[in-house]
């Protein structure tokens, strides 16, 4: 299983919330499979697994005077009692995942086959245990209450390094966590320092509470846990455990915040026409100062800006000078031109995109270098064919960053003194090398291009990547293609000093 187990995961944490009642615990997991079916989330009820006679020490068994261990004893139950549960959960189309405390709990997980498995803040920085977990081949969910970026950092080097496939959940490890400590935006810090994992969050907080998961939901997490329990007339839940009623709202928000907050339009956002027809309806146009003839320049002086806008009118943000009147226009008529797209025009607009992904991607450029726009085919035609090339260094060695806008290829060609390698910062890259089979890059990929090799290269979404090589010489680009290798240099070539 890839990444996608974690999107959009809602976990019912049961812990000993069961009373060591197998029929209680079947129970609890009737009632989130309903508030499961009723929402049609992915959902999972996650169990907690220790083996009681070896986890406590014996000189401490049955002691009454310290935390947890009364409850421990009070709730265990069995392995073949858990089965009971795991298949109950499975019954009810939910995932299947535990939180082991010890090895043999482990074990318990890859005997049942459960879907995940969890490490609890507790156990996070437990290393013999953690061994025993990556070894498992599942997925791997962490918690993090209570360990600073130091410690996380560690997981994360730990379990990326054995190629786990996991997760982060925020969590403030205080039962119930007071508001005030819940610091949400550190998911915010979680989803920039960790790029390449799923970001959830546990939450403790007052179970009434449903303003909580919709900020969290707002931060971008995307994994959601909470302990749930079902009271009964004698037992009753703790104070940071979820009841079925207040459980239910809780999903409700959750999804709430998801749709408020979901992008509607792929890479872009989505305007409405009712948008757009609310915003016309305050903008100003460009109206005839005086008669102007059909032919003539329209500048500033000839034209004043006022409300409302008309049907097919130039806006006061669309007059451009150089513009020329297509007809006569009247004084006080609506001018009607429109907007002709020029080269500048398309620097211009490639530009602020280039500007906009390196923002993206957290790339500082500095003030010292050369902005290169290649439009092999022409200008007109550089959002299909061309790239923008940062120029830093070029000496005997060169750096550059090159940035593919969405949708724009590269044409095929190779260099005959540089040795080049490319590293894929932001976005997607195909690259192409002669003789080989297509290479699909995701940020972090480095590929080296040696002398000779014909390569080109392009983008879906828009790439930004790393060009580190030997000394770059203007007159060392061969083309595949003879159209572009018999132009001028400085025909498929605009600098820019500033930008």
């Amino acid at each position: 299983m890839g990444r996608e187990i974690f999107d959009d995961l809602i976990i019912f944490e049961m812990a000993n919330s069961h009373q060591g009642s197998v029929e209680h615990g079947k129970a609890i997991i009737r009632e989130m499979g309903k508030i499961a079916r009723k929402h049609n989330i992915k959902a999972a009820v996650k169990l907690q697994y220790r083996d009681i006679p070896n986890f406590i020490h014996p000189d401490y068994k049955g002691r009454t005077d310290l935390k947890h261990i009364p409850r421990f004893e009070s709730t265990m139950l069995t392995y073949d009692q858990f089965c009971e549960l795991v298949e109950a959960v499975r019954a009810e189309g939910m995932l299947t995942m535990s939180t082991p405390f010890d090895e043999t709990g482990v074990e318990w997980c890859l005997d049942q086959g459960l879907d995940i498995i969890k490490v609890a803040s507790c156990s996070a920085l437990d290393w013999p245990l953690l061994e025993k977990v990556q070894q498992s081949g599942k997925p791997v969910i962490i918690s993090t209450g209570g360990k600073k970026l130091s410690d996380i950092d560690k997981l994360y080097n730990f379990f990326s390094h054995r190629k786990v496939t996991f997760a982060f959940l925020h969590c403030i490890a205080e039962y119930p966590a007071p508001e005030d400590r819940l610091q949400l935006d550190f998911i915010d810090r979680m989803s920039r320092r960790y790029r390449d994992v799923t970001i959830g969050y546990s939450g403790h907080e007052d179970p009434d509470d449903n303003i909580v998961p919709m900020m969290a939901a707002a931060k971008g997490a995307r994994i959601f846990e909470r302990h749930v329990g079902l009271p009964t007339e004698t037992i009753k839940l703790n104070a940071y455990s979820m009841n079925p009623e207040q459980c239910d709202r809780w999903v409700e928000s959750i999804l709430r915040a998801r749709n408020i907050c979901a992008l509607k339009k792929p890479g872009d956002k989505y305007i409405s026409q009712a948008e757009l027809d609310s915003l016309h309806s305050l903008e100003r146009g460009v109206w005839a100062k005086r008669r102007i003839k059909k032919g003539d320049p329209i500048t500033f002086d000839d034209v004043f800006f006022a409300m409302p806008l008309q049907e097919g009118q130039t806006t006061s943000g669309e007059l451009k000078s150089g513009m020329t009147a297509s007809m006569d226009y009247e004084e006080n008529a609506p001018i009607k031109e429109s907007v002709k797209l020029t080269g500048i025009g398309i620097v211009r607009s490639a530009v602020h995109d280039a500007k906009g992904m390196l923002y993206e991607a957290g790339i500082a450029l500095g003030s010292d270098f050369e902005v290169e726009i290649s439009h092999h085919y022409g200008m007109q035609h550089f959002r299909k064919n061309g790239a923008i090339i940062i120029n830093i260094i070029n000496r005997e060695y060169c750096k550059k960053y090159i940035i593919v806008l969405p949708g724009q290829v590269h044409p095929v060609h190779a260099h005959k003194v540089k040795e080049e390698t490319f590293q894929l910062l932001y976005g997607d890259l195909k690259l192409t090398i002669d003789g080989q089979p297509d290479r699909f890059m995701k940020p972090g990929d480095i590929q080296t291009v040696m002398r000779g090799e014909m390569h080109g290269f392009s983008s879906e979404g828009g790439a930004i990547f790393e060009e580190v090589s030997t000394q770059h010489m203007k007159s060392d680009s061969y083309y595949q293609d003879p159209v572009i290798n018999n132009q001028d240099p400085m025909e498929r070539k605009t600098y820019l000093k500033k930008w």
